[in-house]
């Protein structure tokens, strides 16, 4: 039995801005529609810090540290398959540019909590709000 497997590495990061506002992204897209954090798949030749950095400045505009907070791993309820996200926060000072590949906005911790938020979300703010550190849901089941 081989203990291998395929994992689609992703990461998402939510940046404050010096508010204390969160910056969200209204996502389009038929995969994980609604309200998120920017970020994206990491690509074979980079980490997942160089991942999250290259994705957030790709969406957004803007040049992050970021700190990994978490990790959520879920099984893809299309098909079958492991994933991994690395979860991160960054701060900023900057402003957004005026277009962008998908809406930006600033939200209130309370705004971001009562909106729509795309997939499983919800369910990874509290590792975003450090109170936990490991998310896991099998959706196959």
């Amino acid at each position: 039995m081989t203990r291998s497997m395929a994992i689609k590495l992703t990461t998402l990061c939510m940046i404050r801005n010096e508010q204390g506002q969160i910056l969200v992204q209204d996502r389009q897209k038929k995969d994980w529609p609604g309200l998120t954090f920017p970020g994206g798949h990491v690509e074979k030749d980079e980490n997942i810090e160089t991942s999250v950095i290259r994705e957030v400045y790709e969406e957004t505009g803007l040049q992050i540290e970021a700190q990994l907070v978490g990790i959520a791993e879920w099984i893809n309820d299309t098909n079958g398959g492991r994933e991994l996200a690395a979860l991160f926060v960054a701060e900023t000072t900057q402003t957004l540019p005026e277009k962008t590949e998908q809406p930006l906005f600033w939200l209130t911790e309370e705004e971001l909590f009562n909106g729509t938020l795309a997939g499983s979300l919800k369910q990874l703010l509290p590792i975003f709000f450090k109170e936990k550190q490991f998310f896991f849901k099998d959706y196959s089941n």
